[in-house]
């Protein structure tokens, strides 16, 4: 399938050797007319010694729609495997570098912070795994011929044949033969509707599909190999992959599609394909279709049920893909389960928008009566588009969730996590009875906020800082519930000393389990870190410890913060109320907000940061840069305080996670009210601290509108944007350019500015 940002990930049009798909023109020849065009192969092959290899290679060329004489870009997108394990490539050409960056800078349907520092990245080149093309390639326009110089060739031979070269470290020198004439896929007209109401995007799609491949593979050691199986052969070609301008809520096509090749002569390709929406990801089913190969070679076109029956979602970009399908064709009696061979089969490339997940996969089932076997290529294109970087975060909760399932079970008879989280494994002397009772007293209220997700970014921090060092965050899951727990357990003391009746939507947990239960409770959070670190790859004692050591800092440093907003800031409240000068009384918030919030945040960076191999400099400012992030939500988490941590739009419609303006409702001394003493005059400011002093709706109300009146609430956005700006400006330079350090930024912007908690026109009433 193809690997574009506007097309299903796996479709690839096609046309066969012998066969006139267009026109006159063989399978596989150019269109020099077509905006978009790829080519797509996949095979499975074995040596003399029986040793099985698969492999994929997709073939991209898009022309420039606003200079039709411009040279057009292209991309070669490559995955083999083979007993010397997998290997990825993606390679791209400055033209269609320069095609991918003007789609991204004008995607009006992409949340704003992450494609400014999207297109700011991409401002210095290809971003890792992409890599520019050093050489330009080469293609006729007559006939199939595209050469990548040493990478990679692609050729239609006077045999009605294919030659294809593949080389990253290994190389690959293939022959491919048709056994069956190229189809239309899709339709009886190859047609893939496209996206856009005017359907200019749509595609034509074709395929060959088997071909008999022989040919030989040439070791990094100089060895060689031959090699025999079988492959297939996709093309497509449109108008666009890439939108100059796309306009918001424009939705992304996304789809699930599998080749399947059975042992009975029969080929089935099998799409699925839906609409996204790009802030939501809420999907709409565009259609399933399934066209089915005969034999003989001819061809029709099916309604097809499509159940994915597992899935797998990448900690690097938050993508779930299905890694096992029932597939069912009621016309052909055919119901089989197609297995993917490997669940991270994930390829990321900006060409594909920001990824897609591509496996060589078994099939077993049955047709008719007869056994149905054979082999096939899954692929998955998903809603790559981050229409709203805080619902994009909050996909790590369910990670996060599943790895704090060994500690929290929703099961009171699991026996295994109850006792590892209450150190009681192994005890003989706990009865049913008292396992229910302690699963109650402990599991469970942590349980009420764990599995009522908030916006879930801190676990985000976790994955985000191991792929900034270029290290997979795959064996790291269980530092997402680290994180997680930790500041679930932190919510739950924090809202009984703040005396906070809801949180995330719902009653406290002290409401619901009572005081004494909830301090238990949340207190015996902060102790799971052990348990769940041995989880994660180990480094060597002396690292090991360094890491127990500076979490237990971190915690101690945020109850020492939680002490301080227990304490609270009247008396230097008092004293800026009588100068106007906020200064001396920031600052003592601000250490709050250091201590409560930034170290935390700061400690699930400098645990990931340690593992992922960071050298001392890069550690440093990661640390800071992360403290900054947390003290920078902190600051604009009093500003959401105002609308009860909602956005103004939510607010208006009466939809708000905890009450409006509480932090005012108690009289406690926000960021906000010290700004605004600052800035109002010494009336304004004794009105403020009266009606602060109240601890009730009424001063709330008049406390929230002195401090949008005063400009406070756009002083303190201010300021937390200029943090993480200057701890940005320190980092930025330690880090090679990288997706994930560009979401990073895209993340202190967002802590720093979440401008949908803010409009400085509205009025939030308590």
């Amino acid at each position: 399938m193809t690997t574009s940002s506007s097309r299903p990930a796996a479709q690839v049009p096609r046309q066969a050797a012998s066969h006139r798909a267009v026109g006159s023109a063989p399978f596989g020849s150019p269109h020099p007319s077509a905006g978009a065009e790829a080519w797509y192969l996949n095979g499975h092959l074995r040596d003399e010694s029986g040793d099985q290899y698969t492999w994929m290679v997709s073939v991209l060329r898009h022309r420039d729609v606003r200079d039709v004489d411009a040279r057009p870009g292209y991309g070669l997108v490559s995955v083999h495997s083979g007993p010397a394990g997998v290997s990825h490539s993606a390679w791209i050409s400055p033209a269609m570098h320069r095609a991918v960056r003007d789609a991204l800078g004008g995607d009006s349907a992409l949340d704003h912070r992450v494609r400014e520092a999207m297109t700011e990245a991409l401002a210095e080149g290809p971003l890792p795994p992409d890599r520019l093309l050093a050489e330009p390639v080469v293609e006729s326009a007559e006939s199939l011929d595209i050469s990548f110089g040493d990478l990679a060739a692609l050729r239609r031979e006077e045999d009605g044949g294919y030659r294809l070269v593949l080389q990253d470290g290994q190389r690959f020198e293939l022959h491919l033969s048709p056994v069956k004439p190229a189809v239309p896929q899709f339709d009886a007209q190859g047609r893939y509707p496209g996206r856009l109401p005017t359907d200019a995007d749509a595609m034509t799609s074709y395929f060959v599909p088997r071909l008999h491949v022989h040919g030989t593979l040439r070791r990094e050691d100089g060895t060689r190999k031959r090699l025999e199986g079988q492959a297939w052969f996709e093309q497509d070609w449109g108008t666009t992959y890439y939108d100059i301008q796309r306009a918001p809520g424009t939705p992304d096509h996304t789809w699930e599609w599998a080749g399947v090749q059975l042992g009975n002569g029969w080929e089935i390709s099998c799409i699925h394909s839906r609409h996204s929406d790009p802030a939501t990801g809420a999907a709409t089913l565009e259609f399933t279709r399934a066209t089915a190969v005969a034999p003989d070679g001819s061809v029709t076109h099916h309604d097809m049920t499509w159940q994915p029956v597992r899935h797998w979602t990448s900690l690097a970009t938050l993508n779930t893909y299905p890694t096992a399908v029932r597939v069912g064709v009621p016309d052909l009696d055919l119901d089989i389960e197609v297995t993917a061979a490997t669940g991270q089969g994930e390829v990321r490339t900006l060409m594909a928008g920001r990824a897609f997940w591509e496996s060589p996969a078994t099939v077993h089932g049955v047709m008719g009566t007869a056994p149905a076997t054979g082999t096939a290529f899954v692929q998955t294109l998903p809603s790559n588009t981050i229409g709203d970087i805080e619902h994009y975060m909050r996909r790590t909760h369910e990670t996060a969730r599943t790895e704090a399932a060994v500690l929290y079970s929703t099961d009171p008879a699991d026996d295994a996590a109850l006792g590892l989280l209450t150190g009681t494994s192994g005890r003989t002397d706990l009865d049913a009875s008292a396992r229910a009772r302690l699963h109650q007293a402990v599991a469970a209220p942590v349980l009420h906020l764990l599995d009522n997700p908030g916006r879930s970014w801190r676990p985000y921090v976790a994955a985000a800082v191991l792929c900034l060092l270029g290290t997979d965050p795959e064996p790291y899951r269980p530092l997402t519930a680290i994180t997680e727990l930790l500041h679930v357990s932190a919510l739950v003391i924090d809202d009984i000393q703040d005396n906070s009746p809801t949180r995330r939507g719902r009653p406290s947990v002290h409401e619901v389990f009572g005081t004494a239960p909830a301090i238990t409770a949340g207190t015996l959070g902060y102790y799971t870190f052990d348990a769940l670190i041995r989880r994660v790859p180990q480094a060597d004692p002396d690292t090991m410890l360094r890491i127990y050591r500076l979490y237990l800092r971190d915690l101690r440093a945020a109850h020492a913060g939680q002490a301080l907003d227990v304490a609270g800031h009247h008396t230097a409240f008092d004293e800026a109320v009588a100068t106007g000068h906020s200064r001396p009384l920031l600052d003592q918030i601000r250490t709050a907000h250091r201590l409560k919030t930034g170290m935390l945040v700061r400690s699930t960076a400098e645990i990931a940061a340690i593992l992922g191999g960071a050298d001392e400099q890069q550690l440093a400012a990661i640390c800071q840069y992360f403290e900054a992030v947390g003290i920078a939500y902190q600051i604009t988490d009093d500003v959401a305080d105002l609308y009860g941590l909602c956005t103004a739009a939510e607010y208006q419609q009466g939809i708000t996670t905890r009450a409006p303006a509480e932090d005012l409702r108690n009289g406690e001394v926000t960021y906000p009210v010290a700004h605004a003493t600052g800035l109002l005059g010494a009336t304004d400011r004794r009105r403020l601290r009266d009606a602060l002093r109240q601890q009730s709706d009424t001063g709330a109300l008049e406390a929230s509108d002195l401090l949008i009146n005063s400009g406070a609430l756009d002083a303190c956005v201010a300021e937390a944007r200029e943090l993480v700006d200057d701890s940005w400006d320190a980092l930025a330079p330690l880090l090679p350019p990288s997706e994930h350090k560009a979401m990073v930024r895209a993340l202190g912007w967002y802590a720093a500015q979440r401008e949908t908690d803010h409009d400085p026109g509205a009025t939030a009433r308590p």
